[in-house]
């Protein structure tokens, strides 16, 4: 059942999941700007509202990230000059027909190729699904070598040198920890480095901090000292993250 939480004159709608799993209250805002509140199965709406109160400045400070955000670009249709986002830095795309089953995508470190087979038409919708499968099965392979070296580069900084990694499709989030597990978004490739460190560090941070206390941004500080540009830069261009 949506709730409403009203801080001043700003009403934010959100909806309580209870689990069993949680120990704690955790809140999470989508891109719709709802807000939604996971709580044990023992919290109270006391207990809610409580939670609420004390992340006053936490919501706040998101929901006015998120009006900020920039559009996504538009739906690309995979063709000869388009450009290919990797690392933060854009890449031109270069479409070759070839003898192959399926489109491959190939890069040299400043092009992408394409290679595709010749009923691959330009403008077909099964052929754009077709290009863009390939694309992203690129990422998701860069994505799970890279990041997993990123989570290696800074886990002993932190402590967390048991940690594992797992690169999937996270929706709106970007990132999570659960029980000695790093999940990280593929689409975290697209993001300049210093980006994707962020992210990496914040979740490591959570193996010792549940919640974003005072402590836990002192932990992600002392190895991102600069981690609110970061967090802000997410905050904006995250929408601009996609294929």
């Amino acid at each position: 059942m949506k709730r409403q939480y009203h801080i001043g004159q700003t009403v934010v709608p959100y909806e309580v999941n209870w689990s069993a799993d949680r120990e704690t209250i955790g809140l999470s805002v989508d891109t719709s700007m709802e807000l939604t509140v996971t709580a044990p199965m023992s919290a109270t709406h006391d207990d809610v509202e409580a939670a609420l109160d004390e992340k006053q400045p936490w919501i706040l400070e998101t929901l006015y990230g998120l009006g900020e955000q920039k559009d996504p670009p538009l739906d690309k249709e995979f063709l000869s000059g388009e450009k290919l986002l990797y690392r933060g830095r854009q890449y031109r795309l270069k479409v070759q027909e070839g003898d192959v089953p399926e489109p491959t995508l190939s890069f040299d470190g400043n092009t992408f190729t394409l290679r595709v087979h010749r009923f691959d038409k330009p403008g077909d919708d099964v052929s754009v699904r077709r290009k863009r499968q390939a694309v992203v099965d690129w990422y998701l392979e860069r994505a799970r070598r890279e990041l997993e070296e990123r989570v290696e580069t800074h886990a002993s900084k932190l402590g967390a040198t048991d940690a594992t990694v797992d690169v999937l499709d996270l929706g709106d989030r970007w990132g999570e920890y659960h029980e000695g597990t790093v999940r990280l978004h593929w689409r975290l490739i697209l993001a300049p480095v210093r980006i994707q460190d962020y992210v990496v560090v914040h979740e490591l941070a959570h193996e010792k901090h549940d919640e974003h206390s005072p402590g836990f941004w002192n932990t992600v500080g002392s190895v991102v000292p600069d981690y609110e540009d970061r967090r802000r830069w997410l905050r904006l261009n995250g929408n601009t993250l996609t294929v």
